[in-house]
């Protein structure tokens, strides 16, 4: 079996990846490493996933070059999802591929985002060097390009509230991807590398309006949601964004995202996602019923 190093361990979008590999048990937890920047975070997934052996955590910096190839020997096939709105996320993207070049990596899978063409948008442009820098490294490699994650509304509190907060204009329509099924589209590729060879994936599983969302939960728990829509001064100004965002390119990133969204949205196509699953990729109405059992 391969052993797979996943970038990004300790965030949210490769703990869905980490998990669908240890639910499926489709390879044994000791071919799995995960890279971390800290031995505090190393630490904090040991306890989440107790069945994971301490060789399987790899600590470093994609910026710091000695870190990775300790990282890398050894590992046949990398995950990478780097850490959206960092102003060196481009960077850490091409020192990734070159190490892993260098270590004799066999697949390069690369978690990026739909339509990484819309400049105007720093969080997409920063991640369009990064493939044409996997295009051009002679590594196999498959790029994965989703949308929006509708684990970006917590149902939970939606429904104890009674509101669902709008980032951007209600009626504006976005194209949304369910992690679990992002995740298993990552475990499939992963698994089968040769088969998606040099491919590109937009995945998109339902392009929705915060009020098609809002409806499909009043209609699923009986109460009535109202939207509230947040403007994005406060947002961009909350001590909240700046305690995550602490560098001004990340706060901007995340302003013109914001802004694009109300006047504009990203839908997408989602026959990809269709495809790859082999079913119908997981509707709104779908992930409602399902996490608000």
């Amino acid at each position: 079996m391969p052993t797979i190093l996943i970038t990004g361990a300790s965030g949210r979008t490769s703990g869905f990846v980490i998990r669908a590999f240890l639910q499926s048990e489709a390879i044994p937890p000791s071919d799995l490493r995960l890279f971390v920047r800290s031995h505090e975070k190393a630490k904090h997934l040991k306890e989440r996933y107790p069945q994971l052996p301490d060789t399987s955590f790899a600590i470093g910096d994609y910026l710091e070059a000695s870190t990775l190839p300790p990282a890398l020997k050894g590992v046949d096939i990398v995950f990478h999802n780097g850490p959206a709105f960092h102003s060196l996320e481009t960077a850490m993207g091409i020192a990734l591929i070159d190490a892993a070049k260098k270590a004799g990596v066999e697949h390069f899978v690369y978690c990026s985002v739909l339509f990484p063409v819309l400049t105007k948008l720093l969080n997409h442009k920063a991640k369009l060097p990064v493939e044409e820098h996997l295009i051009e490294s002679g590594l196999n490699y498959t790029i994965l390009q989703p949308t929006s994650f509708m684990q970006n509304v917590n149902l939970q509190n939606v429904v104890s509230a009674g509101v669902l907060r709008a980032n951007y204009t209600p009626h504006v329509l976005q194209g949304y991807l369910d992690l679990h099924d992002l995740a298993d589209i990552a475990r499939l590729v992963i698994l089968d590398p040769a088969s998606h060879n040099r491919a590109r994936y937009e995945l998109v599983g339902e392009n929705c309006t915060y009020e098609d969302v809002a409806r499909l939960i009043s209609a699923h728990t009986g109460k009535q949601i109202k939207i509230v829509l947040v403007p994005r001064e406060k947002i961009i100004g909350s001590s909240d964004i700046h305690v995550a965002f602490p560098d001004d390119n990340s706060v901007e990133g995340l302003d013109r995202m914001l802004y694009y969204y109300d006047k504009r949205g990203i839908p997408g196509n989602s026959n990809t996602v269709r495809w790859l699953l082999d079913r119908d990729p997981t509707s709104w109405a779908a992930r409602i019923r399902r996490d608000l059992q």
